[in-house]
C-alpha cells in the first residue's frame, strides 16, 4: 500500500519567452537586466541587445554579473551560459560565471548576446548603456519587446525636454506583465477642476484609459495580460525630473500538494526559475 502520495503541478501558461528578449536599444542611455534579475534567469535563452552609435560612440558597463560557472572550473571555457560582447560583428570577449565583462565601447555598433542552456542558472546580470555624440537623436517611446526592463523619461534624472509626446507599448503575450513606477515627478497643474493640464502620464489597458498622473502622484502598479500603453506628454514650458518605471513579464506558477509538508520525501527540491533589459529611453 502506498502511504505517500505527492502531486506537484506547475502551470506555466505562457508562450516561449525567448522571443521577447533582446532588441535594439534606441535611447541615449538606460539600464538592461536579464529576465527576473536578481533572481534566476530562464533556461534556453538566446537574446541580443543592439546599441548603434548613430555617428557618436556607444558604450556598455556591466554593474552585476553572475552566470553558470564555466566547464572545467574557474579557468574553464564558457560552454553553458554566457554573455558575448561584439563590436560591429567582431567578438570582444565571452564571459560566464563571475567574470564581469566590465566596460566596452564602439563608434559603430555594440551587441550584447546572452545564451543559456537547459540546466543550471544563476541571478543573471545588469548593465547600463550610453550613446554619446549621436548625430541622429533618438525618439522616445517604442515597443518594449524584452521580458523585463527599466524605462525612464528622456534625460532622467535630469529635466526632460519640452514638447515631448512618447508612447511605450507592452504587447500582449499571454503572460501577465507588471508595470511599477519607482520614481515620478512631473510639472504639477491645478486650475479649477482641471488637473494635469501641462505635463502628464496616461496609462491604457487594451485601449481603455486607466488614469492620468502628474506632479508627484505616482501611478499604482498595473498587472495585465492585455496590451498596455504608457504615454508621456510635456508642454512648451516648465519641465521636471520625470519618471522611472520597471516592467516584467512573469508566468503564473501554481503548486499543489496532497500531503502535509511533514510527509514530503527528504530530497532536494527541484528549482524552477523565471528570468530578462530592457530598454530604457
Amino acid at each position: 500500500m502506498l502511504n505517500l502520495l505527492v502531486l506537484i503541478v506547475l502551470q506555466l501558461n505562457a508562450p516561449s519567452l525567448g522571443q521577447l528578449c533582446g532588441g535594439t536599444l534606441t535611447g541615449s542611455g538606460g539600464e538592461v537586466t536579464s529576465h527576473g534579475f536578481p533572481n534566476y534567469y530562464l533556461h534556453n535563452q538566446d537574446c541580443t541587445w543592439v546599441i548603434e552609435a548613430r555617428g557618436g560612440r556607444a558604450s556598455v558597463t556591466f554593474l552585476d554579473f553572475e552566470l553558470e560557472q564555466p566547464a572545467g572550473g574557474a579557468f574553464g571555457t564558457c560552454r553553458y551560459d554566457y554573455v558575448e560582447i561584439l563590436s560591429s560583428g567582431e567578438s570582444l570577449g565571452i564571459y560566464c560565471g563571475n567574470m564581469n565583462p566590465g566596460s566596452a565601447s564602439s563608434d559603430e555598433m555594440l551587441e550584447v548576446r546572452f545564451v543559456s542552456d537547459a540546466t543550471f542558472n544563476a541571478k543573471g546580470f545588469r548593465f547600463t548603456y550610453k550613446v554619446q555624440g549621436a548625430i541622429e537623436e533618438p525618439s522616445c517611446g517604442g515597443v518594449l519587446n524584452d521580458t523585463s526592463g527599466v524605462v525612464t523619461s528622456p534625460g532622467y534624472p535630469d529635466e526632460y525636454d519640452n514638447f515631448l509626446d512618447c508612447t511605450w507599448t507592452l504587447p500582449a503575450t499571454g503572460v501577465p506583465v507588471t508595470v511599477t513606477f519607482t520614481h515620478f515627478q512631473t510639472e504639477t497643474s491645478f486650475t479649477g477642476l482641471t488637473t494635469c493640464r501641462y505635463d502628464w502620464v496616461d496609462i491604457y489597458e487594451d485601449g481603455t484609459q486607466l488614469g492620468r498622473w502628474c506632479g508627484t502622484e505616482k501611478p499604482d502598479d498595473v498587472t495585465s495580460t492585455r496590451p498596455l500603453r504608457i504615454r508621456f506628454r510635456s508642454d512648451g514650458s516648465v519641465g521636471d525630473r520625470g519618471f522611472r518605471f520597471v516592467y516584467e513579464y512573469r508566468p503564473i506558477e501554481e503548486t499543489t500538494t496532497t500531503v502535509p509538508p511533514s510527509k514530503l520525501p527528504e530530497t532536494e527540491p527541484t528549482q524552477i526559475s523565471n528570468t530578462e533589459g530592457t530598454t530604457s529611453e
